[in-house]
């Protein structure tokens, strides 16, 4: 059977094909795509700055139904909704054994040499899928994913409800790191934006504190607000090594760094400020274990709770054979976008 797929075709352009329809192989589900979130990743490989695959779609931040099952797939059902990771996992090695399947020696790509979300059916591992509630929405579901990221990031940083939480950058994984700090009932956060549209969400979402780094100097704030200590923790989103020198700059005395950014370079950066202050500097990869349950587990509850209003983050919607216009749209922030959904 026949089914559409986005495709990049070079660097800035994705277009629609039409492909073979993926078909789960064993330990394989095949998911009807229902709504698919524009990744920062994703603009990463529309940018060239990570590699393209010109056969495959692209696309993770995932949400479906589960329409077929590959041979041994006894843990879902015809019909089950579901969010996808981006990666499988062998359940096997020393890693998956201790709980940190994010770090699995195996570790996959979730639709290895299969088509992903910016087609209309995608056949992922099982390792890597969530079931969802009934209740939640396909636009919900499709935002789990990110959530997760966030949510990682900031218990990597073990602050608690006494501590301080400051986050570079406005975008999707940023305003989730806010939510979820809120959520958690962390005692005080600030972030940092650039564009109007991040301000906006982010006093929504409840930070203290909204510093657009084109007219104030991030720096001096934290000096102000802080009588020259710094924040408890810092989680960088953005990536750059002006980003990661602010964030070790701005981050108190034996404080936390947590770095989930897209680092597609390396970088010169200032490492006697880590020295000086003694700060630890940790990467989050994705989600796993954070304590007890997996970040998908605490990502669905806190959307279904409704302790972070997810959608908030959802600014435009296009259907997939828009989706030229989608990239387009999700790469130039002037245009307004936070999050971009492709919808079928």
């Amino acid at each position: 059977m026949k089914m559409k797929a986005a495709i990049y075709t070079g660097i800035e352009q994705i277009a629609i094909r039409e492909v073979e329809r993926n078909e789960p192989p064993p330990g394989y589900v095949l998911v009807d795509t229902r709504q698919t979130g524009i990744c920062g990743s994703d603009l990463h490989s529309y940018f060239g700055h990570w590699g393209q695959s010109h056969e495959h779609a692209a696309g993770h931040e995932t949400c479906g139904t589960v329409m077929k099952l590959g041979d041994g797939v006894t843990d879902f059902e015809i019909g089950d909704k579901v969010a996808v990771e981006c990666f499988s996992h062998c359940g096997t090695c020393k890693y998956c054994e201790t709980g940190q399947y994010n770090l699995c020696g195996n570790r996959a790509w979730i639709s290895p040499n299969m088509h992903g979300g910016f087609a209309e059916y995608t056949a992922t591992h099982h390792s890597g899928l969530f079931k969802l509630p009934g209740t939640m929405t396909f636009e919900e579901g499709a935002l789990v994913e990110p959530l997760a990221v966030s949510h990682r990031a900031v218990a990597r940083t073990g602050a608690n409800s006494r501590d301080s939480i400051a986050i570079i950058g406005g975008g999707t994984i940023g305003q989730f790191c806010l939510a979820d700090a809120v959520a958690a009932g962390i005692k005080e956060t600030l972030i940092t934006v650039k564009y109007e549209q991040q301000a906006e969400l982010a006093k929504t979402l409840g930070a203290d504190h909204v510093v657009n780094v084109g007219n104030t100097d991030v720096r001096e704030y934290v000096k102000d607000i802080t009588d020259g200590i710094g924040f408890d923790a810092v989680i960088e989103t953005v990536g750059g090594a002006e980003n990661f020198n602010i964030a070790t700059t701005i981050v108190r005395k034996q404080g936390a760094v947590v770095l989930v950014a897209g680092y597609y370079k390396p970088l010169e950066v200032n490492l006697s400020t880590i020295v000086w202050s003694e700060a630890f500097i940790t990467g989050s990869n994705c989600y796993g274990y954070s304590g007890m349950e997996t970040d998908f587990e605490a990502a669905i509850e806190l959307i279904s709770s409704g302790k972070v209003d997810a959608t908030k983050l959802v600014t435009h919607h296009y259907r997939l054979d828009e989706i030229e216009e989608a990239f387009r749209v999700s790469a130039d922030k002037t245009s307004g976008a936070i999050k971009v959904h492709v919808c079928q």
